[in-house]
């Protein structure tokens, strides 16, 4: 997918990056929460990854309808809209958020918008007039808190421990004091 602005010249669509960002970030915090739900849920794997799609796609469609971005667009300042740079309406909201799921294969499209854009004829576009919230910084350090949480509980639940364990064990909790310095040196500088 090659963003020109060329096809749709009465649309700033969002570029290849922001759309990259908006993927991962939005992609992450949608998993955390689908895992979360289905996985510690159900002990049957079909039950249980149907429901992880299924909280994916009430995550991204309510965002959406509420405020027409998720929380990736809302750092990268970049919105949904129709043909006509307005809000989209529900039956296109759902098309595109259950085709979402095939948009795997975007990447080689000719075409400036992903799968699940051209199925539900919407557009994402760069907004800069819109407010931009940073959630970068506070999705790693609670990955990096995660990952430590789960750790401890692994290493708690063991009856000897390898060197490598506890290395591994210190440079997390290292990597995430950093992650959270940087993050408050971030906000103060905001203020």
């Amino acid at each position: 997918m090659k963003i020109t602005n060329e096809k749709y010249k009465n649309l700033n669509l969002a570029n290849e990056e922001e759309r990259g960002e908006n993927l991962i970030i939005d992609f992450t915090i949608s998993s955390i929460f689908g895992v979360a739900i289905a996985f510690l849920t159900f002990k049957n794997f079909t039950i249980a990854f149907l429901t992880y799609l299924l909280v994916r796609f009430i995550y991204y469609f309510t965002f959406e309808y509420l405020y027409g971005r998720t929380p990736g667009k809302y750092q990268t300042q970049t919105e949904v809209v129709n043909g006509t740079g307005e809000k989209p309406n529900i039956g296109q909201l759902i098309k595109r958020n259950i085709s979402r799921f095939i948009s795997v294969l975007s990447g080689i499209s000719d075409d400036e918008r992903a799968v699940h854009d051209n199925l539900s004829n919407t557009f994402v576009i760069k907004n800069t007039e819109l407010k931009k919230i940073e959630i970068k910084q506070p999705l790693i350090s609670i990955f990096y808190l995660s990952l430590i949480a789960y750790y401890i509980h692994f290493f708690a639940t063991q009856s000897e421990l390898e060197l490598f364990d506890i290395i591994f064990l210190i440079a997390m909790v290292i990597l995430f004091v950093y992650v959270l310095i940087i993050g408050i040196k971030k906000i103060k500088n905001y203020s």
